[in-house]
């Protein structure tokens, strides 16, 4: 029993170390990698999209269109989420659909309708960009994004926000996303 009991604390020791030790290694990576779910601002290199645009039309008819390339000039954010179609958390990085509005006089509009290259259509109320950060998100764990991977222009909204809020519907999760204009 002398020798069990000696290498009893030892072993405990050792076991609260490494205990210790994760503690601050995950600490450390949340600390610099933000919190999953919440938009942060970065600054993306540039990489070469895929042709793609998305055009929206302001309040008195006019249109601007922007391609990802565009979109990445305005301020970009990173976010940490899953998808309905992507069960592993993946970093999405564009930008928030609220300063893409605000760009072209749409932040005082009730309601936006958002079509996609294949002419899936939906409307969105104001409700939903103003409770929770909807991304038109450009990359996917740093690569553009590709009709395969549902972009090149993809609406995505953090996974926590969807048990918060009842406004906010995965018909929200737009792909190939191609124009935005207001409901009157």
């Amino acid at each position: 029993t002398g020798a069990s009991s000696a290498y009893l604390p030892f072993q405990l020791r050792t076991k609260m170390m490494r205990r210790l030790i994760s503690c601050f290694l995950t600490i450390f990576l949340f600390a610099s990698v933000g919190h999953a779910g919440e938009p942060r601002p970065v600054t993306l290199d540039p990489v070469t999209h895929r042709a793609a645009s998305l055009s929206v039309t302001g309040v008195d008819g006019s249109v601007v269109t922007y391609t990802p390339s565009d979109l990445e000039n305005m301020q970009t954010y990173a976010l940490e989420t899953t998808t309905p179609w992507r069960q592993d958390v993946t970093l999405f990085e564009g930008v928030l659909l609220k300063d893409v509005l605000a760009a072209s006089g749409l932040m005082d509009v009730d309601v936006i309708e958002v079509l996609a290259e294949n002419d899936y259509a939906i409307t969105i109320p104001d409700d939903v960009w103003e409770v929770a950060p909807v991304m038109v998100a450009t990359r996917a764990n740093g690569k553009p994004l590709t009709r395969r991977d549902r972009g090149p222009l993809l609406f995505v909204i953090p996974a926590e926000y969807f048990a918060k809020h009842d406004v906010i519907t995965n018909s929200h999760l737009v792909w190939m996303a191609a124009s935005i204009a207001p409901v009157e």
